[in-house]
C-alpha cells in the first residue's frame, strides 16, 4: 500500500509526504529431478518507508525539489531459489535510505521562440543487504543471488531537450539525457570499496530530429556508454561503446508510424554480460551486442 499527499504550506512551498507499507510472503518449492531433494525457501517480508519532501516554485513553469525516503525490496521467488547458498537458505529483503535533490522546468514564450525542457537531480542511497547477480561457475550462463552487507548508489542525472523554430512550421528538436553513476561497495570484508559491477560510469543518450507541422520527423540518435566492470573484483574492464543510429517517421495525434536504424555504423561492443567474483581475461562471460538492424513499427495511443 502506498499514500501520498501534497500540502501547500507557502504560496512557493509544497511539501509532498507519504509511506509504503508492504507485507508480502515468499514460499518456493523446487524438487531436483536427479536426486528427489526438495528445496523449499520460504519466508515473510514486512516494512514501513515514510517519504518527505519540499518542492519549491521558481518560475510558473520550473521548480526545485528535495526528497528522503527509506528503500524496501523484498527478493523474487526467482532470486530465493537462485540463492547460492542452497538449501531452504533466504535472502534478506534489500532496505537503506536514499536522497535527492534537483530541478526541472520548461520556457514558456511564443511559438517562434527557442522552447527548453530541463530536469537535473542528484541522489545519495546507502543500501544494506542489497541482492546481486553473480555467474554460477557449474552452470555458466546462469547466475546466483545473493546479499551484500552494504553498497552506495549516487549519481547525477540529467536531461536537457529544445525545439529550435526554422519556420514555415519546420523546426529541430535536440533532446539528451545523461547519468553519471558511483555505485560501490561499502568497505566490504572481501570488496572494499570496488566499483559494482555492470554499471557504466556514464551513459549519454540523445537524438537530434527534425520536424515538421504535417508529422513528418527524421534524425540521427546516439549512445555513448561508458566502461564497466564484469567482476566484485574489478580486476576485468569492459570497454566503452558509442554508436549511431536513425530514426523516421510520422507522428499525428493518434498514432504514429516509424522506422529506425540501430547501430547504423555496424560498431563491434560488448552488449551484456555475465558477472562472476574474479574474471580473468579467458572468462566466457560476454555476448557481442546488436549489429546494424532495421526496425519498423506503430504506436497508438488511446
Amino acid at each position: 500500500m502506498f499514500l501520498v499527499d501534497r500540502w501547500k504550506i507557502a504560496p512557493a512551498w509544497t511539501l509532498v509526504y507519504g509511506a509504503q507499507g508492504v507485507i508480502t510472503g515468499r514460499d518456493v518449492r523446487n524438487t531436483d529431478v536427479a536426486s528427489g531433494v526438495l528445496r523449499n525457501p520460504k519466508a515473510d517480508y514486512a516494512a514501513f518507508n515514510p517519504r518527505i519532501g519540499v518542492i519549491r516554485a521558481l518560475t510558473p513553469a520550473s521548480e526545485a525539489f528535495a526528497s528522503v525516503s527509506r528503500l524496501h525490496e523484498a527478493p523474487t521467488t526467482f532470486e530465493l531459489q537462485d540463492d547460492v547458498r542452497g538449501g531452504d537458505a533466504t535472502l534478506d529483503a534489500m532496505h537503506g535510505s536514499a536522497a535527492e535533490i534537483g530541478v526541472r522546468g520548461n520556457t514558456i514564450g511564443p511559438t517562434d521562440a527557442i522552447r527548453w525542457q530541463w530536469d537535473a537531480s542528484l541522489y545519495y542511497a546507502r543500501i544494506h543487504d542489497e541482492i546481486l547477480s553473480i555467474d554460477n561457475i557449474a552452470a555458466p550462463g546462469t547466475s546466483l543471488s545473493t546479499n551484500v552487507d552494504r553498497t552506495v548508489h549516487a549519481g547525477i542525472e540529467a536531461l536537457l531537450g529544445a525545439s529550435i523554430p526554422l519556420g514555415g512550421g519546420h523546426r529541430i528538436e535536440p533532446l539528451v539525457s545523461a547519468t553519471y553513476n558511483a555505485f560501490s561497495f561499502d568497505d566490504d570484508a572481501a570488496y572494499a570499496n570496488n566499483r559494482l559491477p555492470a554499471a557504466p560510469r556514464h551513459a549519454i543518450r540523445g537524438e537530434v530530429m527534425y520536424r515538421n507541422d504535417k508529422g513528418f520527423f527524421a534524425g540521427p540518435t546516439f549512445d555513448v556508454v561508458g566502461a564497466r566492470y564484469a567482476d566484485f573484483s574489478n580486476t576485468y574492464r569492459v570497454g566503452s561503446y558509442q554508436l549511431l543510429g536513425l530514426r523516421v517517421g510520422f507522428e499525428r495525434e493518434r498514432w504514429e508510424v516509424f522506422g529506425e536504424v540501430r547501430n547504423l555504423l555496424d560498431e563491434e561492443y560488448v552488449g551484456v554480460f555475465s558477472v562472476l567474483d574474479r574474471a580473468s581475461a579467458g572468462s566466457a562471460i560476454l555476448q557481442a551486442g546488436e549489429p546494424r538492424s532495421v526496425y519498423a513499427g506503430l504506436r497508438w495511443r488511446w
